[in-house]
């Protein structure tokens, strides 16, 4: 070919990427480039064996990726090129629905990226392009969050049984801008069949060689001078599934990329970003001394303060630019009376240091436990932050100041076990923040009375402590009261009888500190027949539904049980022409698992039924699950109550 022909060439295909750059929609232009100047590749020479194929089929996989590769390129100018190809084989229609749609996401403030490569290869060897004018940008749309993170989508068209697409972007991304060290995440295996991964990192100089560490066995990688190259040598099986299995964070296996760093050194850049939103204002000091006022103790103040930021400063993330990261100056938070996690762990600490409390910001995450899964020193592992305090030398309290429904007492559920990395303390080594031994706690006493016309009248009080009450009280709250009262009356009818009409009502609902507390009284008419009344039993309701609701189905990941504290006082009180004869027997089984325990107090007037299931949180093992399984049903079964009854006459 000519050198005029080379040049015609190239100046068409500029010509075709410009007229289809044009067809982006409007809001994706100053964000996205569209350059498919590349030649696709071809069907046979992406599509695996079809003796594999056929595997694939047998074993019902919607899609199968075929190549994943991160090409990574660590420049002078302070860019980080990070080019990505996704190519995916789609085996029948339910893959197709659930995967036809690719994307990625982009930090618009600090990344450009162009896409390279766009399209679908058919089985008759039939390339259909991707129209440019079909992409989307959706910002993210978690709740009262608003950032400059967008995710970019790419519907592939005509997908259909032995179709692949192929997607092919670059990313760059300006590490001079990033507030913290550069860092990279990727993941050689998941829940989909992956046929090759590749990752490839170059770096321009060798000051500018980054950290890596995997803990994938089958991810063979090889390091040189300026460049790393890693690789799978066979093919990636799906991760297994459980329904209480760990957050995928902490079992995916990982490839981790990172400027060298320590974690003393993340520590200290946060504190460094972080001191500047410690006002020490005259307003800040007179309002902590006004919550602090007449408090007899440190854990009274901490609550005090932990009350007002929590519920009084509602929670919203203005984190574009650096927002993300560096906090606001806390007058500010306490002026708009709104902030992130971070702005109001701040104003937390700003205030709870005022009045002598030994106060400091925390480092977590609500997606990861596991310490073993921290292969480099990254601020990317953490995605929220709390606040500490140090009550006494053995004591601290730690306050998660996003949640408005969980008290002072108690980190909510999310936070459990969660990765922490304190900042600005001699302690610069990742950690797990505490565990509770009990998540479900309940106390339950119902009074039920026999009537001479054979109904039951029954008044019953759950009170409802730590999480189960956080659990609730976000629920309630967030609901009117016409939509609450449906609420309870749909939950007690659920345990009880669909024909139950209680009048229900509920205490605690905005005291943190206190219990959540469901009253009832409830008529069963025409419950039992004077005449035939021998012998009554029902089982503990409550009781029955939460041991049933804690088995798991888990059979491939050991299961963390969150822990059991119910405790229950049944009262019965008989017509004056009855008494209680026999009762149920007593019941007292102890096991690794906990215990269960159930004995009867009867007098002239009736008898009373006390229950017990004590179960501490515990990580249950494969290989016993079956045994815990087993302990549930059997407290389940056991929850019924019995005794029988005589006639006063025959006394």
């Amino acid at each position: 070919m000519s050198v005029f022909s080379v040049l015609t060439y190239a100046l068409l295909l500029l010509s075709l990427s410009a007229q289809a750059a044009n067809k982006l929609p409007d809001n994706m232009k100053s964000r996205v480039r569209w350059t498919p100047l590349k030649t696709a590749q071809n069907f046979h020479e992406l599509l695996a064996q079809p003796e594999k194929i056929a595997e694939f089929e047998k074993l019902g996989y919607g899609t199968v990726t075929l190549l994943e590769k991160h090409a990574i390129t660590l420049s002078n100018n302070h860019e980080v090129a990070e080019t990505v190809t996704d190519t995916q084989l789609y085996l029948n229609p339910n893959g197709i629905e659930n995967a036809g749609n690719k994307g990625f996401w982009l930090d618009v403030d600090n990344q450009q990226v162009e896409i390279q490569q766009a399209y679908v290869l058919q089985p008759d060897g039939a390339q259909i392009h991707v129209d440019p004018g079909t992409l989307q940008i959706n910002n993210d749309r978690s709740t009262n969050i608003f950032s400059d993170h967008a995710y970019v989508t790419i519907p592939f068209p005509q997908l259909k049984q032995g179709s692949i697409s192929v997607l092919v972007y670059k990313t760059i991304t300006h590490d001079d801008k990033l507030p913290l060290p550069w860092s990279r995440l990727l993941y050689p295996a998941k829940f989909e069949q992956i046929e090759r991964f590749q990752v490839d990192v170059n770096w321009a100089d060798a000051k500018l060689k980054p950290n890596w560490q995997t803990d994938y066995a089958k991810l063979e990688c090889q390091e040189n001078a300026y460049s790393l190259h890693c690789s799978t040598m066979e093919a990636s099986p799906p991760i297994p599934t459980d329904k209480d299995m760990p957050s995928p964070y902490d079992i995916l296996p990982v490839l981790a990329l990172a400027e060298p760093s320590h974690w003393k050194d993340i520590s200290n850049n946060m504190q460094k970003m972080i001191e500047p939103a410690l006002s020490n204002t005259q307003k800040i000091k007179e309002l902590a001394v006004q919550l602090g006022k007449d408090a007899v103790n440190p854990e009274e103040k901490l609550s005090r303060i932990s009350n007002f930021v929590s519920r009084d400063i509602r929670y919203v993330g203005l984190e574009h630019g650096h927002g993300g990261t560096i906090p606001r100056p806390s007058l500010t938070t306490l002026e708009r009376r709104y902030g992130d996690c971070k702005d109001k762990t701040l104003l937390f600490v700003d205030l709870a240091r005022q009045i002598g409390l030994d106060a400091y910001p925390v480092l977590t995450s609500t997606k990861r436990q596991s310490l073993s899964k921290l292969l480099l020193p990254s601020a990317n592992y953490f995605n929220h932050m709390i606040a500490c305090v140090r009550l006494n030398p053995d004591k601290e309290s730690c306050v998660d100041l996003t949640d408005p429904d969980t008290s002072a007492e108690y980190l909510p559920q999310s936070l459990q076990g969660a990765i922490s990395l304190t900042i600005g303390r001699e302690d610069m080594a990742p950690g797990n923040l505490a565990l509770e031994p009990y998540t479900w706690i309940e106390r339950i006493k119902a009074d039920n009375r026999f009537t001479r016309a054979g109904d039951i009248s029954e008044s019953l009080e759950r009170r409802y402590h730590s999480h189960w009450a956080a659990s609730l009280r976000s629920k309630l709250t967030s609901k009117s009261q016409v939509e609450r009262d449906r609420w309870l009356l749909e939950d007690y009818r659920a345990v009880m009888s669909e024909k139950a009409t209680p009048v229900v009502q509920v205490e605690g609902l905005d005291r943190l500190n206190n219990q959540l507390v469901i009253s009832s009284t409830t008529q069963f008419h025409n419950a039992i027949d004077n005449e035939q009344f021998t012998n009554y039993s029902e089982h503990d309701p409550w009781l029955k539904e939460l041991a049933i609701d804690s088995k798991t189905t888990n059979i491939h990941y050991p299961y963390s049980f969150k822990g059991i504290d119910y405790q229950s006082q049944m009262n019965y009180t008989l017509d004056q022409g009855n008494f209680v004869n026999n009762i149920g027997p007593k019941l007292d089984y102890v096991t690794p698992w906990g215990v269960f325990r159930r004995y009867y107090r009867k007098d002239e007037t009736g008898i009373t039924a006390y229950t017990e299931l004590k179960m501490p949180r515990a990580i249950i093992p494969i290989d016993k699950i079956q045994e815990f399984n087993s302990f549930l049903e059997l407290s389940a079964q056991e929850t019924r109550i019995w005794f029988d009854t005589q006639q006063t006459k025959n006394k």
